[in-house]
């Protein structure tokens, strides 16, 4: 194990992977924000900031209770 480092500087290798574990991140963290749910556009957190679903959409129940049986 010990050759690798011979061939790749420590250094440069905890840079690179720390500046794409933050890219990674980073991403994560806008496009989580993006979504309906957690819309921080209009600073309440309600939805509206996006378009508002189609009506085939809008009939759809979340959170249904399992049918009985």
């Amino acid at each position: 194990m010990w050759r690798i480092w011979m061939l790749m500087d420590p250094r440069k290798v905890i840079i690179i992977g720390g500046a794409l574990v933050a890219t990674i991140v980073a991403t994560n963290h806008f496009v989580q924000l993006s979504t309906k749910y957690s819309c921080w556009l209009d600073g309440t957190g309600s939805g509206t900031c996006l378009a508002p679903a189609p009506a085939a959409a809008r009939n759809v129940q979340h959170n249904a209770p399992l049918p009985g049986g």
